[in-house]
């Protein structure tokens, strides 16, 4: 007589009782995976074809000054098609931003606006103070070679590790710390190989990033 309770009691939860506490996360947690699935600005397609975009900014760069004795830096062909590169980039990610964002509203949205607030002032700080070495007579293998490619990494890199650290996201932690490492490796490229090590290195990242989270909604 005792063993039938037992047996209505795991029935409920099918029957339209008590949820079990362990479903209800399990559904919890599927719903939240296909929110973000839903509304991430960078699904992993997109990551892919950022990465190819960056390649070839840094392949363009460093095909502008292979060769150049002494170095000078990248030429204005090679500048043209990085900064139009870099336009199309902006414009792809900020249309998917708003189309992922519409109608939302409230501390979601200030923060995004924030942190694209602190990346252009880090972004603007680092071509700042190369204009400073320029103003000093720095070599121009530092000036236009080496800082400039991988000085945007490291403390671009740097900053965000710390903003992934205070939110706890493992994977933007992990993706920033694997920038900013890569920028000081490169930095042993030189003036000339910098700008490719950089872009390759920015390449695999990148992918290894999409792939994480292709995994992740396959879960």
């Amino acid at each position: 007589m005792n063993a039938e309770p037992s047996t209505s009691n795991s029935a409920t939860a099918d029957d339209g009782g008590e949820l079990d506490p362990t479903a209800a996360a399990a559904i919890l947690a599927q719903a939240t995976r296909q929110a973000k699935a839903e509304f991430d600005p960078s699904p992993p397609w997109r990551l892919v074809v950022i990465a190819f975009v960056v390649l070839l900014a840094y392949g363009s760069l460093w095909l502008s000054v292979r060769g150049q004795h002494p170095y000078s830096g990248p030429t204005a062909w090679g500048l043209v098609v990085t900064f139009a590169l870099i336009a199309v980039l902006i414009a792809v990610s900020a249309s998917s931003a708003r189309r992922a964002t519409t109608g939302i509203t409230g501390p979601s949205v200030r923060q995004r606006r924030t942190v694209a607030a602190a990346i252009i002032t880090v972004f603007i700080a680092v071509y700042v103070f190369a204009g400073a070495l320029k103003h000093l007579g720095v070599d121009p293998a530092i000036v236009s070679g080496v800082y400039p490619a991988v000085g945007l990494l490291i403390i671009g890199g740097a900053a965000g590790a710390g903003l992934a650290a205070a939110k706890e996201e493992w994977l933007d932690l992990g993706t920033a710390l694997a920038i900013m490492l890569a920028g000081a490796i490169c930095a042993f490229a030189g003036p000339v190989g910098v700008w490719l090590a950089a872009g390759i290195s920015l390449f695999v990242i990148v992918c290894a990033r999409a792939a994480v989270l292709a995994w992740r909604r396959r879960a």
